[in-house]
């Protein structure tokens, strides 16, 4: 019984992935633009740096492991042939990487105009880091938060520019309660109060930011056949099951893109995206009260320092 059920969910996902497989439209070319994408290696992110750099973008390629970060530039730099298109080292469960990335980067790139937090994770590991944050929930939300605030003066500098965050409609699922604490939760649970962190910063960020031409929205890419799932047990049957039911990494990036270069969301902020067009969010990711208290919990678990505040 519990096979048909899982089959009948699969056809279901399957059922509802081509009847909501949203697709970026907008032609616009990005010469002379400066992207980042976190997590650029692989999955979503890999096809979202890939597509943006056949754009004329020039692209940065912010990745945790070096050889897969280089290997994957090098990729599409001969798919493209757009030589504007380079590696910098980010280990998102390192506050230190972190930091450093952003040094790194304003030392050699004059602007920013769109920053796309896309790298995510799931499974790595229950314990807490060496910032004393669980491994997850940083790589997820904290590491990206610090980040974002560290690269907001050069997003107000090269306004108007854009803050693209990649969510899950499983954030309706999380909460904000505890989430630090370690082996609280499991990796589902971790991974949905993760992605409820990424709408409710996406949407105070908006709300700090309003007025200054960096407008910052979030998203749902759909449920995409990524190297997220790898953990999972049987890895031929994952990946064949993930393969035939799943969206493709293309498919998932349509969002992203859409958010990163149409003109349909010129001055577009705090909203929440799926399939190429604004969704609903969850009544907890609306809560203003809630989301000013992740901010202050970020703020202090990143030891923001008083000049970074926004």
């Amino acid at each position: 019984m519990w096979f048909l059920w899982v089959l009948v969910t699969l056809l279901l996902i399957k059922v509802l992935n081509k009847l909501s497989n949203g697709k970026c439209y907008s032609d616009n070319v990005m010469c002379g633009q400066v992207v980042i994408v976190t997590g650029a290696n692989s999955g979503i992110g890999y096809a979202t740096a890939l597509e943006l750099a056949r754009r004329g973008a020039r692209v940065i390629a912010a990745c945790r492991d070096d050889v897969k970060g280089r290997t994957a530039v090098e990729s599409i730099i001969r798919a493209t042939k757009n030589k504007s298109v380079k590696y910098i080292h980010l280990d998102l469960s390192s506050l230190a990487s972190v930091r450093k990335f952003v040094e790194i980067f304003k030392s050699t790139e004059a602007k920013l105009d769109v920053l796309i937090n896309n790298a995510g994770a799931s499974g790595m590991g229950k314990e807490k880091t060496a910032d004393g944050i669980v491994r997850d929930m940083q790589v997820n939300h904290f590491g990206p938060f610090l980040l974002t605030l560290l690269l907001v003066p050069i997003l107000k500098k090269s306004a108007p520019s854009r803050v693209i965050n990649v969510s899950s409609v499983l954030h309706k699922f999380g909460t904000i309660e505890n989430i630090n604490e370690e082996g609280r939760y499991g990796y589902f649970q971790v991974f949905c109060n993760s992605k409820l962190c990424n709408v409710l910063f996406s949407n105070e960020l908006a709300r700090r930011l309003e007025g200054t031409g960096v407008d910052v929205n979030s998203l749902h890419p759909g449920q995409v056949n990524t190297c997220l799932y790898k953990s999972t047990a049987f890895e031929k049957l994952r990946s064949l099951i993930l393969y035939t039911f799943f969206k493709s990494p293309e498919e998932g990036a349509q969002t992203s893109l859409y958010l990163a270069v149409s003109d349909e969301c010129d001055q577009v902020t705090g909203k929440y995206f799926a399939d190429c067009e604004e969704s609903n969010m969850s009544l907890k990711a609306q809560d203003e009260l809630l989301a000013k208290r992740l901010w202050k919990m970020s703020e202090e678990l990143v030891r923001i320092k008083p000049e970074e505040t926004i």
